[in-house]
């Protein structure tokens, strides 16, 4: 067995370290050819490959489709061979020229630094390594189809390792590889981002990306998410320069690209589109944000890059290989989309701009189920709380019941690795005057407010754990329970500006809750409510019409799912008795009355594929809803 000395942290990790808190710990990259290097060499379909121009920026590029497309030759040196695109490549071009004459360029002295990343999609593992060229040419390889040898040629690259480190399969979309043959046209190499450019990175879940110390370590890695959790920002005017934005998620915590870009701003980027094989490659200067201003910058994040575009390239079918959609498979580790501040107004805080509201406890008074997964609770704010008002959205904060910490891996709840456990949810009950009022949850009081949630994740879950039931002696056993509340925000009243106004509202399961705030001012004779429901939770239905009887003269409601004999069916037949409108389908166009010249507003509160099909369905109308996916 070989053991090696510890590779020292360099200037810049140390730095990243001692501001972000990490506890000290030795480096783990190997100063040779590790065994994950090896095996992965002969088993990965693609690689990563970084380098430098003259000028000292960095480029990646992406290179592969067959798997066993490396070797290690002797202890220390590793061969390449494989099929890349025939031009626009940078890497190519400052590795071995523009022209696959097949001659052999050699690297004088220490040699080219170079650094790579095996990556296997489907296995999700991945291995960097760091080295310097010794050798390489490229060769034409003719297409067996077409005869073409224009753009199908092979790379040949040896060069020595002096590190290699094997890396975690957080944030890596699974995707099957499969091989064909690259069609390059360079559509434009100019600082700016245009459209395509933009399109493609708006799609991308995935980049590689390069990153250089000085002259001493370079550092080629991959950066994941959900698609679009690569920023962009550009005026579209060409007076500032393009930039993107990413966060930086949780990860092992030795900050081997962020402490390169700590002490030489640079990076090099390609984003590749596995679908159609377009590649965007970039490089450009680079601005680390940490906690509160990366914050500022892209709410929730605790670290954020910015990369301001000096150069960019995009190239079509410039990948040699495709990415099979049919076995796409997202990371469990990916987050929610974080959005720039500049393009989405964060969660508000405050109860009003004249009377800011300081994070305060709430106390978790009770829940009632509705359904299985639908329940109704009630939290009971300190008596100085400033008040909501009809339609906003309260944000709650869980982390002191469910943050427990940093972690590498959570296998077990991949999804709270990057989780802040701050949630918004819609407000269902009126704001209560003082004294008591009756509501659909029954007699709510001065302070109190009451949310209907569906348990969909690891918050809610939690609350449906927690809540006591109301008329149980549950509260007694487990005592009182307190959320954070963060305050607060958003303006999604229903309204009539006067009595003869006719408004629609079209909602889907618990999106029907904004409505429930402003039931007591509407006029509902010229009201029309459009709500879609599962069979499954026909339960919620009935509550909230038993409470409020005014609202089914205007209900429409649509059920979709299997309808079960007996306890379903009996629920679906006391709904038409209370007057609603109860059809056994899923919701159509004509259902809408586009056509209705009467109608002023139409309040949409559902998901994002649903509210896409009404605004196409109601082109040209008043459409109002607001956007939660913070």
């Amino acid at each position: 067995m070989t053991f090696f000395q510890p590779i020292p942290w360099h200037e810049g990790e140390q730095i990243m370290h001692e501001a972000m808190g990490t506890s000290e710990f030795s480096n783990p990259t190997i100063p040779a050819v590790s065994p994950q290097l090896t095996s992965h060499l002969k088993v990965a379909p693609t690689i990563a490959i970084g380098t430098l121009d003259k000028q000292g920026r960095p480029w990646t590029t992406l290179w592969g489709g067959e798997k066993g497309f490396g070797q290690v030759l002797t202890d220390g040196i590793v061969a390449m061979k494989t099929a890349v695109t025939g031009k626009h490549d940078p890497v190519i071009e400052l590795l071995v020229g523009n022209k696959a004459t097949g001659e052999i360029k050699l690297e004088e002295g220490k040699g080219r630094m170079v650094s790579g990343l095996t990556i296997d999609l489907m296995t999700r593992k991945r291995v960097k390594m760091f080295g310097r060229m010794i050798a390489g040419t490229l060769t034409e390889r003719e297409d067996e189809i077409t005869g073409n040898q224009d753009a199908v040629v092979e790379i040949q690259l040896v060069m020595t390792i002096e590190q290699s480190l094997a890396n975690c399969p957080k944030y890596l979309n699974g995707r099957r590889i499969t091989p064909t043959f690259a069609r390059p046209r360079l559509i434009y190499d100019a600082p700016e981002l245009r459209q395509d450019a933009k399109d493609l990175l708006n799609k991308a879940d995935m980049f590689f990306m390069t990153t250089v110390s000085q002259n001493e370590d370079m550092d080629t890695n991959h950066r994941g998410g959900p698609a679009g959790f690569v920023r962009v920002f550009s005026d579209g005017t060409g007076k500032e320069p393009a930039a993107i934005y990413w966060p930086e998620y949780s990860g092992n915590k030795l900050y081997q690209s962020l402490g390169n870009m700590t002490v030489n701003p640079v990076c090099g980027i390609c984003i590749p589109d596995f679908d159609t094989g377009n590649m965007l490659y970039l490089t450009g200067t680079t601005k680390i944000s940490m906690k509160e201003d990366a914050s500022a910058i892209l709410p929730k994040t605790n670290l954020c890059v910015k990369v301001t575009i000096t150069s960019a390239r995009f190239v079509t079918a410039a990948l040699p290989f495709r990415g099979n959609l049919e076995a796409t498979d997202p990371s469990p580790y990916n987050p929610q989309i974080r959005y720039l501040k500049t393009e989405k107004a964060p969660v508000q805080i405050n109860g009003s701009s004249s009377s800011p509201l300081q994070p305060q406890q709430a106390t978790l008074l009770s829940q009632v189920r509705l359904t299985p997964t639908i329940s109704r609770f009630r939290f009971r704010l300190p008596t100085n709380a400033t008040a909501y008002k009809a339609g906003q959205y309260v944000t709650l904060d869980f982390s002191q019941h469910l943050d427990i910490g940093w972690s590498h891996m959570r296998d077990d709840d991949p999804r709270s690795i990057n989780d802040d456990f701050v949630r918004t949810f819609t407000v269902s009950s009126p704001p209560p005057p003082r004294g008591t009022v009756t509501q659909p949850g029954g007699e709510v009081k001065e302070g109190e407010f009451e949310v209907t949630v569906r348990n969909v994740g690891v918050v809610t879950e939690w609350m449906f754990k927690h809540a006591p039931l109301e008329g149980s002696r549950e509260r007694a056993r487990m005592g009182e329970v307190e959320v954070r509340v963060l305050g607060f925000g958003g303006e999604f009243a229903v309204q009539q500006e006067e009595t003869g106004e006719k408004v629609w509202f079209v909602a889907a399961g618990v999106g029907i809750t904004p409505l429930l705030s402003s039931v007591g001012d509407l006029h509902f004779a010229r009201v029309r409510v459009l709500w879609t429901l599962r069979a499954a939770d026909l339960g919620f239905a009935l509550d909230l019409l038993t409470a409020t009887p005014e609202v089914a003269q205007a209900l429409t409601l649509f059920v979709t799912g299997s309808i079960e004999e007996g306890k379903s069916r009996d629920v679906l037949e006391e709904l038409r008795r209370t007057g609603a409108k109860v059809v056994e389908r899923r919701m159509q166009e004509g259902d809408l009355e586009a056509g209705d010249v009467d109608v002023k507003k139409y309040y949409l509160c559902t998901g994002v594929p649903m509210r896409k099909q009404l605004t196409q369905w109601l082109s040209g109308k008043e459409l109002i809803f607001e956007d939660f996916n913070f």
